[in-house]
Parts: C-alpha cells; sequence; structure tokens
C-alpha cells in the first residue's frame, strides 16, 4: 500500500506533545476581555507557487495545512494560511471535518497569508485541540475587521460514517489503556499552565498535575494514548480520506491505547492510504457509510483583507 500516514492526521506537528509554559501576565486573558490591539494579514504567494509545485508534480501529495498559534508575550501567529483554515481556527473546526466548513470563493483555499498580531494580554497556551477560547475570539473579531467575514451555524444532510467492531472484538493494536494522563481532548489547559506557575515559583501544588496524553503523528505511525471510542471517532473524522463525521457504534466502554501503523512507510510514495483496510486489519474496526443531518458552518460573506 503505497502511502504515507503523515497525510492522515490533522494534528500535524510531527510528534506532538503539549506545552505547558508557566510566565507572568499582566493581565489573565478571558474570551471576553481579549482583542488584538496589533495586527497583520499579508498575502504570501511564495507558499502558494510552493504549493502549486508541488501538486503539479504529485497530485496526491499530502502538504501539512496551515495552523495559527498563540506565543508568549500575548502574541498570535498562523504562517502560510488558507482563509478557510483561519476560519477553522476561529471558529473551534481545526480538528473536525474540513467540510464542516461550507462555502466561500475559491480563493479562500488557493491563496495563502501569514498572519501576526499581539493582544494586551498573555494568552494561554495552544494544545493540539486548538486555540483556547481567549484566541478564538481575538481571531473571529480580526477576521470580521478585515475581511468582512460572516457565518453562521445551519445544518445539512450529508455522508457520515458509524463506527462499527468486527467480529464483536478489538484487533491486536487497540488494547486497554495503562492510563495516568489526561486524555488531550479533556486536558484544562489553564489549569495545567496554573500549577506549572506554581511550581516555577516554588509553590508546590497540592498534587502533582496528570500529564497530558501522547498523541504521536509520523509517516510510519498514529498513535493515539488513553482514548475512548468516542474520541477515537472525532479523530477519524477529520482524516482527509474521510473528511466526515463519524458516529461511535461499537459499544466498547473504557479507554484504549490506539496505534495504526503504515507497513509501506519509507517506500517514497506521497498517496494518501486507504484507511479502512488499516482500521479493519490493525483495529478490527469498520465504518459503515450512511447519511444524517450534521451541523455546519455556513461562510456567508468574506473578503481579502484590508491593508494592514
Amino acid at each position: 500500500m503505497k502511502s504515507t500516514i503523515l497525510a492522515l492526521a490533522v494534528f500535524t506537528l510531527g510528534g506532538i506533545s503539549l506545552q505547558i509554559r508557566a510566565q507572568a501576565a499582566p493581565q489573565a486573558a478571558t474570551a471576553s476581555n481579549v482583542t488584538f490591539e496589533v495586527a497583520s494579514i499579508r498575502r504570501n504567494k511564495e507558499e502558494e507557487e510552493r504549493r502549486g509545485t508541488i501538486l503539479l508534480k504529485d497530485p496526491n501529495a499530502a502538504i501539512a495545512p496551515g495552523r495559527s498559534q498563540t506565543r508568549p508575550g500575548g502574541n498570535f501567529e498562523g504562517l502560510r494560511m488558507s482563509v478557510r483554515e483561519m476560519i477553522r481556527d476561529a471558529y473551534g473546526y481545526r480538528n473536525k471535518p474540513a467540510a464542516d466548513v461550507v462555502g466561500g470563493p475559491a480563493w479562500i483555499d488557493s491563496e495563502r497569508y501569514d498572519v501576526r498580531a499581539k493582544a494586551a494580554a498573555e494568552l494561554p497556551s495552544t494544545s493540539i485541540v486548538g486555540l483556547p477560547p481567549a484566541a478564538e475570539s481575538a481571531f473571529r473579531a480580526l477576521l470580521a475587521d478585515r475581511m468582512k467575514l460572516q457565518v453562521r451555524l445551519g445544518k445539512r444532510r450529508r455522508r457520515v460514517y458509524e463506527m462499527e467492531l468486527k467480529d464483536g472484538k478489538p484487533g491486536p493494536n487497540l488494547v486497554p489503556a495503562k492510563g495516568g494522563c489526561i486524555s488531550f481532548y479533556a486536558v484544562n489547559v489553564a489549569e495545567l499552565q496554573a500549577q506549572a506557575a506554581k511550581a516555577a515559583a516554588g509553590q508546590e501544588p497540592a498534587a502533582p498535575p496528570m500529564r497530558p496524553c501522547s498523541m504521536a503523528v509520523s509517516i510510519a505511525r498514529v498513535f493515539g494514548e488513553n482514548m475512548t471510542m468516542e474520541e477515537w471517532a472525532r479523530f477519524l473524522a477529520a482524516f482527509p480520506q474521510i473528511d466526515a463525521t463519524v458516529f461511535d457504534k461499537t459499544g466498547l466502554p473504557g479507554r484504549f491505547d490506539i496505534t495504526i501503523t503504515n507497513p509501506a512507510a519509507g517506500d517514497g510514495s506521497n498517496l494518501l492510504p486507504a484507511v479502512q483496510p488499516l482500521l479493519e486489519s490493525q483495529l478490527n474496526i469498520r465504518l459503515r457509510p450512511t447519511e444524517a443531518e450534521v451541523e455546519v458552518l455556513v461562510i456567508q460573506n468574506v473578503e481579502r483583507p484590508t491593508d494592514n
């Protein structure tokens, strides 16, 4: 099977870990009070040309999506991003199916931009789940101001998948979790930051904080630690080859350590792998296609950014 599993994952940060920073903040940033004091959105034509060259050679090449993130000192950046990627980050759709953000002109996918901004308050760290609420709020305000963005929630009937367990038992790479960590879908970043700040100040927390569970993504392997089946379904939904809501119908309770390995890794191919055979052979899980009404984010209006 010619492929690279790197292209499977929406969490395209290499070997992923949640970074917790302890730092003094002049003011706590909340979703209601933080805005960007200064910001720039600049077209990145070099990145557009680079991606165009890659896709011209191989239309199925795996190219990591643009992602925004918070930085120390109230700084924020999103480099080499399409406008649709900006919208997904700003509205909490980073790790949902890309197809759940609908509408908009073609240029919001083809053009690339670099976003740099600074808030008056210290922003919480970005996690693998996405931006913290304060940064999302500020990013939404920036897009509304500079790009006249207007969106609304809607419902669409579309293709979805039901995740089922074959033969009634888990496969060899779906094993009961060892535990000892907090699922990345449940991590309270603000709480972990507060604990890290106390430790840095010499104040021991009341109890040692539990570490965030790991999510490793590489060309040869995808690994999710201490995940429920519902969380795994959410993760699968964002795979480019699936790109649809996945409902957990396995009936498996508890948490699992889950691994997918790519036996063809290293063959030099950039083709996306077929997901179903890997799920079935290694996890004993299959995805049954069906239809259902799902919530989507509808782009009503968007314009190219105004001058910085």
